[in-house]
Order: structure tokens, then sequence, then C-alpha cells
């Protein structure tokens, strides 16, 4: 396990193997890098994985209370860059696969890909008009 920190706050992330890299972006809240243990395991033989521990869960450190999803996406951007990936993958799952959309979002050079598995954009009814009109 590693340490990094970056927008103030320390991140925690696993990484294994070598090759490209790719960043997994666990579930929600409740869950951090220790989720995506079979997955460092079996992709290792072909990618520089790399699981991190999102701000506010397993041992990085919280966000302040305001943080917002464009926070998480900055600060996701500083990690990759702080950890010296080029372009990598970024596989996210649930909050992660909205997190990646909010990466390419606001820094769209920086993944080579986006692997989505349940990702969460918003619903009609769970957004206000004008986010809903923004979104579509």
């Amino acid at each position: 396990m590693g340490a990094v920190t970056v927008s103030g706050l320390k991140i925690n992330y696993r990484v294994a193997g070598s090759g490209d890299p790719l960043v997994l972006l666990h579930g929600g809240f409740g869950f951090d890098s220790r989720s995506w243990g079979p997955q460092l395991e079996t992709l290792d033989d072909e990618f520089n994985v790399v699981a991190w521990d999102a701000p506010g869960c397993g041992g990085s450190d919280d966000p302040p209370e305001s943080y917002c999803m464009e926070d998480y996406a900055d600060t996701l951007g500083e990690f990759v860059r702080a950890l010296g990936l080029t372009r990598p993958h970024i596989l996210g799952l649930s909050f992660g696969g909205a997190l990646a959309l909010a990466l390419y979002g606001r820094h769209p050079t920086l993944p080579r890909s986006l692997i989505l598995a349940g990702a969460y954009a918003g619903w009609a009814g769970s957004l206000p008009a004008d986010e809903v009109q923004r979104r579509v």
C-alpha cells in the first residue's frame, strides 16, 4: 500500500503489476481499494493496476463537508499525475463510474479510456430540470 498527498488530502492506494496503467475506482462509501483484490491479482500480468481509496474511504483522509463530485474528479486527476501515470485506463464501479465520467468532463485528455460498470449519471426524477437538460 502506498500513500500520496494531493488536494491537501492523504490518499491511500494499492498497486500491482506492470504494463499500461489501469486505475480502479471503487463503488460508494463503505468500499475502498480492498474491494479490488481479485482484480489486482488477475490483471497485474497485463497492467500496472492502481486502486485508490477515494477521499473519505479506507485509509484516505476525510474531505471537507463541502466536497462535491468536481472536487473528487480534480483530486483524482492530481492523484494520477502525482503517480506519474500517463493516460491511464480508468475503470469505475457505481460511484466510481460516475467519478470516471466527472474526471473525463473536467480533464478530458487525462484518461486513455473509460470502463464504466453500473455508472450513475443521474436520472430525471433525482435532478433539477435544468440539470437534466444540461445532461441531455
